[in-house]
């Protein structure tokens, strides 16, 4: 069953995704994004790429939550991100890892 815009919406939003970083990604316009979590089907190649992006984003989630003792470091900011992806996503998923965890999330440069 096709993914409903408003779960597309919820997807991107819990992984610290935004329209434009997946507009970029996808190589539409950010408006078309928009679209699609308001009232348009998302294509079904974008919605395989955006349950990829999930399988990864949990992924992390699991490893970081499994070997991480102390403190999760997170960028502040996008030019801190490693990997291509947005400083936000890094964030989300240490904040899910430290919910199963325990541990402490801290910013890069406040080690």
């Amino acid at each position: 069953m096709a993914m409903s815009c408003a779960e597309m919406k919820c997807l991107r939003e819990s992984m610290g995704l935004t329209t434009k970083w997946l507009a970029r990604r996808w190589n539409v316009s950010e408006f078309s994004v928009q679209r699609w979590e308001r009232n348009r089907p998302l294509p079904n190649e974008l919605e395989q790429d955006l349950q990829k992006l999930k399988t990864m984003f949990d992924l992390e989630v699991d490893q970081a939550a499994q070997t991480t003792t102390g403190s999760l470091i997170v960028p502040r900011t996008d030019a801190e991100s490693p990997a291509g992806l947005p400083s936000a996503w890094h964030r989300a998923v240490a904040q899910q890892a430290a919910q199963r965890s325990g541990v402490h999330i801290i910013y890069r440069d406040s080690e």
